[in-house]
């Protein structure tokens, strides 16, 4: 067992320093800054509407085209907000994909004379007229 050294707030056994802080944390108040309680009730609202937050991670050159895009789409000489970009986005390229779910669901499979998209689920996926190959290849972004 070792036995830890605290050399001038320096704890050596664990690279760490310590500073005593005083008031910090004061449970006795259990109040909250108003900017705090904001907050508290700004989460209360998301999470009660079925809000999601998302995390992402961007390399410099994403990063620059989607600050450039952000500008460029915004109107009025007004850049939108990176959530604003972000679910436009998404609800644009979801009414893409309905509007091609839609042209896709009026056809037949040449090969197996199913409907699409589901077709034969691939029976005939090695033969040349055989749609579900293009199709997914089109749905793909």
């Amino acid at each position: 067992m070792s036995e830890t050294v605290l050399v001038g707030g320096l704890d050596a056994a664990e690279d760490r320093i310590e500073i005593p802080v005083a008031g910090w944390c004061d449970a006795s108040q259990g109040e909250k800054s108003p900017a705090a309680q904001r907050k508290a009730e700004q989460r209360q609202r998301d999470a009660a509407a079925g809000v999601v937050e998302l995390a992402l991670r961007l390399g410099p050159g994403e990063a620059a085209m989607l600050a450039e895009s952000r500008v460029a789409r915004g109107s009025r000489g007004e850049a939108y907000t990176t959530t604003e970009y972000i679910n436009t986005l998404i609800r644009r390229d979801h009414e893409l994909l309905q509007q091609q779910r839609g042209i896709v669901e009026k056809r037949l499979c040449e090969s197996c004379r199913k409907a699409l998209p589901r077709g034969c689920g691939g029976v005939w996926r090695g033969e040349l007229s055989c749609a579900i190959p293009p199709i997914e290849r089109a749905m793909e972004l």
